[in-house]
């Protein structure tokens, strides 16, 4: 045992030592998610005043972030764009050991209502969570005037360039050219597949639909189409390719580590965003933010000594014309900041409501102390790891972390304010709101054989991440 140079309190030695005390070395090797500020972070061929104007930003979006979490966790009540549905058939009671389960996931004991104990230990005043749908601001006005002007470009600049060509002028031929290329740039583009992971359909995994089905009728999300199986710490549902299709994408690392409950929260959470007034998710806007995410990385400066003179005017012309890129995305986020974060509370509400509010919570907390094991082990140890004892060799790394240092982490969260990403409030903000909520009691359970059919894609993937880490080695 070791003393703290601060105070003198006893710490252990392991992990990075560090006093529960007065917090000593509590901040000490924190992975701070790299994508919480990438929109906002400084490139290194950019002036200093671009940092310090991301500076500002970031404390107003840090204000907005402490007000909008004063008002829903206070007397505010959380609204949505539509109310939640009502449950579409009788509560039962969970599987239990003698019951063998059925291949449709089971639904839970009735919501009670009374007041709830959080997961904190503490109890806690309850929060009534409101289904009332809010009028259409003016910032959300806004956003959808500007996606609707990004998605005007690319005609506008086609027709442009058609009617510089057709003046048959030597120097217009250029800025036709550029006008064309920035047209094909802008043109609305459906989201991909996501890259390496595997495909299921209803056919392939059964149980898996009828529990995604079940958690859909709940919040209220459309009916899931595809199910993707990735090698990402991560989950979303979205809509991909030109018919947008509806896809929900299962990180096999992350879902590898929660509870059947902790999934469960994870997807109604995911699915909740298709009914939960998240702009980010719209055809219009979604589409026009997905555009000019495109356009900013083909103008983003990409030189290195030795790439030549010409290449490096050719790199500063592209990244010259992409500044009002920038400017759009700067102006959409900050026009749609508030919203995303309310639509995180609310997703985290409806997750709650599904899973009940202790899994919730616990996802949670997941997020900030073993997704972070499971990340550094995919980014340290994939590489050379076999694809058949790829999962196994995760969950034991992820086990062998001390509770010591789990609490570590759950308190560098909070005083480095930890979020997802930046349209993410603070992890510890949504724990604290999560906590008020009176579900105590979850309305759907996974059963075991969805777990059977996520084994064989599974086993398919680790050999993608396998590949891809050892691919990064030499990139």
């Amino acid at each position: 045992m070791s003393t703290c140079p601060e105070c003198g309190h006893s710490v252990k030695p392991g992990f990075p030592a560090w006093c529960p005390a007065c917090d000593w070395n509590v901040l000490r090797d924190v992975s701070r998610d790299a994508s919480q500020d990438a929109s906002l972070a400084r490139p290194s061929h950019l002036p200093v005043r671009v940092s310090r104007m991301s500076a500002l930003v970031s404390r107003f979006q840090a204000r907005l972030v402490r007000d909008l979490h004063t008002s829903i966790t206070g007397p505010h009540r959380l609204t949505t764009e539509s109310p939640a549905p009502a449950p579409q058939s009788p509560a039962v009671a969970p599987p239990s050991a003698e019951s063998p389960t059925a291949e449709s996931p089971i639904v839970g004991p009735p919501l009670v209502a009374p007041a709830f104990t959080s997961p904190l230990n503490a109890p806690l005043p309850v929060a009534t969570p409101p289904f009332a749908a809010p009028s259409a601001g003016s910032a959300r006005v806004a956003s959808l005037a500007l996606a609707w002007l990004v998605h005007l470009l690319a005609p506008a600049f086609l027709l442009l360039g058609l009617y510089l060509l057709t003046r048959w002028t030597l120097f217009l031929i250029l800025p036709a050219i550029v006008a064309l290329d920035l047209a094909w740039l802008l043109r609305p583009r459906p989201v991909p597949f996501p890259q390496g992971a595997e495909r299921l359909t209803r056919d392939d995994a059964p149980s898996l639909f009828a529990l995604l089905d079940r958690i859909g009728a709940e919040v209220g999300a459309p009916r899931t189409d595809v199910v993707a199986v990735s090698g990402a710490v991560n989950a979303s549902f979205r809509t991909y390719g030109r018919r947008r299709r509806r896809l929900v994408e299962i990180g096999y690392p992350l879902w590898l580590i929660l509870t059947p409950q902790e999934r469960v929260a994870l997807l109604a959470h995911e699915m909740a965003h298709s009914s939960n007034g998240d702009g980010r998710h719209g055809l219009v806007v979604g589409g026009a933010l997905h555009s000019l995410h495109v356009l900013r990385d083909v103008t983003r400066f990409d030189w290195e000594s030795g790439d030549g003179v010409a290449r490096f005017f050719a790199e500063t012309l592209l990244a010259v014309l992409g500044l009002p890129v920038r400017g759009l995305i700067l102006v959409m986020e900050l026009l749609l900041y508030r919203s995303s974060q309310r639509a995180e509370y609310r997703a985290d509400e409806m997750g709650a409501r599904v899973a009940g509010a202790p899994a919730m919570h616990s996802l949670l907390d997941g997020l900030v102390t073993r997704a972070i094991s499971a990340a550094r082990f995919l980014g340290t140890s994939a590489h050379f790891r076999k694809p058949e004892d790829m999962w196994a060799s995760l969950r034991a790394a992820v086990n062998e972390v001390p509770d010591s240092e789990y609490e570590r982490r759950r308190r560098a969260a909070r005083l480095e304010e930890l979020r997802v990403d930046q349209t993410h409030p603070a992890t510890y903000l949504r724990m604290e709101w999560v906590a008020l909520l009176a579900y105590p009691e979850a309305r759907v359970h996974m059963t075991e054989a969805v777990e059977h059919e996520l084994e064989a894609p599974a086993a398919r993937v680790a050999g993608t991440v396998r590949e891809n880490a050892q691919s990064a080695l030499y990139h």
